[in-house]
């Protein structure tokens, strides 16, 4: 994409000019096809109302144009073509009077004013009436909306010319602009296929890769609503903005992940509207998501470091940090729902043997059958009273036929022991009426004292960055032999990559940048992007910022002891520069084990994306999972953490069985005996580390693939050649110990190759 965009700016000006104004002109044309309420091309004026510089006189031809061309009637195109050249000549007069570029209020106000004039002039030359009076004030402010957008949309020519941050308004901004582009086009038809709406497809998955759920939720409203609107398809705007937002919730689990689950939704739509045009908007999804997955992932990789992943060295670092620490106190302090709400999924009430007790102080401390029930049927008392207290939290009252055996049979208190049960549940929660059901339980959320800890910290902490000056003093004598007066040179590691910032003479055309590149990077040990140039009077600032060396292939297999559900989970995600996988290994089997093995892994990988240490985040996991009371919750816990820059690996474990690393033709067992989490107060982890290159394969297993053994898992390494990871997963799970036998415990393999980026 860079290399691109250079060959652009390297072009004559002559002709980077002509072709500018002949893009305006044709946008302008476009626009003015599309009139929703009063008949005027609402969005040719505001589009003119938001063009600024020399490019004012071709939209305004273009968009005139357009409004003559395509009006229903001479009056009406007159009308629109009026509003367009009158809104033109007001956006030059202000910006000549003032000196200055239009601001969003200045072109909402010029274009809604035009719209309105314009339709205020049809309604008095052919009456007035009620409903043409509001039709030309949701002109007016449609208009206005537009102007809004498309004048914050001209960040994209700044973008284009260099890199830099994509801000939430920014991306809002052009993804409106596109919506409201691909409206226009959506007349355009192929039998009943509609090419607008693939490109609307197309459009929320690179939302969504980029800006995750916000981006794809947002893009998904903007473009389903257009769409909606110019096909006429009732829930399009809902289909769209659902897909939008699971993309971009499920986009860290792959790049393939979010265009199969806008298909997946797309899919659901033609049985919830049984139409020719449901079925052709299916077809549309799955043929933008197919051209979306053959997308090269190096030029995606290229467009977000472009636009979201941009580091500024020289600005204050104190405000992202406090946001980062702000994060991690949303993640601690959403701990204690998140468990309350497992342990509902799994049918028990949180401070379930707490409220027990407070039942049999209130109830049967001076009951004649205490003892029978308390001593000779503890087990069973204990049961029916669980699953009383459940039933009370799933409808919020109880009475004595709802009692469970035996205290409904046998219970001679049955009213009075209804009353304790609610007295001891109102005790226990402090909200037993809230929202979804869900309470929050008094006593039984020590992360709040952390939370508050983090939020305090947040106002005090600022970012931290290391001087490199050894990588300084070889980066400026590259400069220096490449021809370029540099006048100041700085080197920093930051957020685990290296940045390279200058200061120089202006240079000639003869510099190659892409070769200066390649010579910095390799005096700094490390891979360079192009780099982002600014001009500051006479001077050249540069600022290289480090790219990832290794990317990394993934694979998975996983048997389930029971036949249905496996008690292991996995997950990755990309953190400061690394790659993180997760192997949590729940106690025993099935859905209980499958239920603390997520809970492990989920919280502690919001934890660690939340910018808290692995070990503060493994201790977090751990207090979280001493919480269950009325079971033990015990999860094996394997961490490995890759960095992309250098290679090198750190394998963190807690129970969890051996890693194995093939490098360079020799298989290494990584092994680190320890407890797992949920056991004792205080919990570690143990490290092993090592440095991988390409080529390299790692592999992590839970304990039921190994079974004692091993000789399978290291055969299989040392006769990989290359190829699919997902296959040598399935490979050593197939050999397995445990593979033919059904009782065994659950298995796990996690394969992942390690290739040049």
């Amino acid at each position: 994409m860079e290399s691109v965009i250079h060959r652009l700016q390297r072009m004559p000006y002559g002709v980077r000019f002509a072709a500018k104004q002949l893009l305006y002109m044709a946008v302008g044309l476009v626009l003015s096809r599309t009139r929703l309420f009063g008949g005027l091309p609402s969005f040719a004026v505001a589009f003119v109302s938001s063009v600024h510089g020399s490019c004012t006189l071709a939209a305004c031809i273009g968009a005139a144009a357009g409004s003559l061309l395509f009006a229903p009637d001479l009056l009406t195109g007159l009308t629109g073509a009026a509003a367009v050249l009158a809104c033109g000549m007001i956006c030059f007069a202000l910006r000549a009077i003032t000196g200055v570029r239009m601001t969003s209020a200045t072109a909402f106000i010029v274009s809604s004013l035009c719209c309105v004039a314009a339709g205020g002039t049809m309604l008095l030359a052919g009456g007035f009436y009620l409903s043409g009076v509001l039709l030309v004030l949701s002109d007016g402010i449609l208009a206005g909306g537009a102007a809004f957008f498309f004048l914050r949309a001209h960040a994209l020519q700044r973008i284009l010319r260099r890199p830099a941050v994509l801000y939430g308004t920014e991306a809002l901004s052009l993804a409106a602009a596109a919506a409201i582009l691909l409206l226009s086009f959506a007349s355009w038809k192929l039998y009943v296929f509609v090419p607008a709406r693939a490109a609307s497809v197309l459009l929320i998955l690179l939302s969504a890769y980029l800006f995750a759920q916000a981006g794809g939720g947002a893009a998904g409203i903007l473009c389903g609503a257009a769409m909606e609107i110019a096909c006429g398809l009732p829930g399009l705007a809902c289909c769209f903005g659902i897909g939008g937002l699971l993309a971009g919730l499920l986009n860290r689990r792959g790049r393939w992940a979010a265009p199969a689950c806008m298909t997946v939704v797309a899919g659901l739509y033609p049985m919830l509207s049984q139409t020719n045009d449901a079925v052709a908007v299916f077809a549309e999804t799955a043929l933008a998501s197919a051209a979306f997955c053959a997308v090269p992932t190096a030029a995606l990789q290229a467009l977000g470091r472009r636009f979201t992943s941009v580091l500024s060295p020289e600005s204050s670092r104190s405000a992202g940090v406090r946001q980062q620490l702000k994060t991690a106190a949303r993640a601690v302090s959403s701990i204690t729902p998140y468990m309350t709400e497992q342990q509902l999924r799994l049918g028990k009430i949180p401070g379930t043997a707490r409220m027990t007790r407070r039942v049999r102080e209130l109830a049967c401390e001076d009951c004649a059958k205490r003892e029978l029930c308390w001593k000779t049927r503890e087990s069973e008392t204990a049961d029916a009273l669980a699953e009383s207290f459940l039933l009370l939290h799933r409808k919020q009252y109880l009475s004595p036929d709802d009692l469970p055996a035996p205290l409904g049979s046998d219970c001679t208190r049955r009213n009075m022991l209804c009353a304790s049960c609610v007295q001891a549940y109102e005790e226990t929660a402090q909200t037993p009426y809230a929202a979804r059901g869900i309470p929050e339980w008094i006593e039984q959320d020590p992360f709040s004292a952390a939370a508050a800890l983090l939020t305090d910290a947040a106002e005090q902490y600022g970012g931290k960055r290391r001087r490199l000056p050894r990588e300084k003093d070889a980066a400026a004598q590259v400069f220096r032999a490449s021809g370029i007066a540099v006048r100041a040179v700085e080197c920093i590691r930051q957020d685990e990559r290296i940045v390279l910032c200058a200061t120089s003479d202006p240079i000639p055309d003869s510099v190659n940048k892409s070769a200066l590149t390649k010579r910095l990077g390799k005096a700094c040990g490390c891979l360079f992007a192009l780099p982002t140039l600014r001009v500051s009077g006479d001077a050249l600032h540069w600022q290289f910022v480090q790219t990832a060396r290794f990317r990394l292939r993934t694979g998975a297999a996983q048997a389930a002891a029971d036949g249905r559900v496996c008690g292991d989970y996995y997950l990755t995600f990309p953190h400061k520069g690394r790659q993180v996988f997760l192997l949590c290994d729940g106690m025993g089997t099935g859905a209980e084990a499958a239920a603390d093995a997520e809970a492990a892994a989920e919280i502690f990988a919001s934890l660690v994306e939340a910018d808290l240490s692995f070990a503060c985040a493994l201790r977090t996991v751990n207090e979280a999972m001493l919480l269950r009371e009325d079971t033990e919750s015990v999860c094996a816990l394997d961490a490995v953490s890759v960095d992309l820059f250098t290679g090198g690996a750190t394998f963190r474990k807690a129970g969890a069985a051996a890693s194995y690393v093939l490098h360079r033709g020799k298989v290494e067992r990584m092994e680190a005996p320890c407890m797992p989490v949920g056991i004792l107060p205080d919990a570690a982890f143990r490290e092993t580390t090592c440095t991988l290159c390409a080529g390299d394969v790692f592999v992590l297993v839970s304990d039921g693939t190994c079974a004692m053994r091993d000789d399978h898992i290291t055969r299989a390494l040392t006769e990989f050649r290359g190829g699919s990871a997902k296959k040598l997963a399935e490979d050593i799970l197939a050999h397995s110990p445990n593979a033919d036998n059904a009782g065994a415990d659950d298995s796990t393999v996690l394969a992942v190759v390690v290739e040049n980026a």
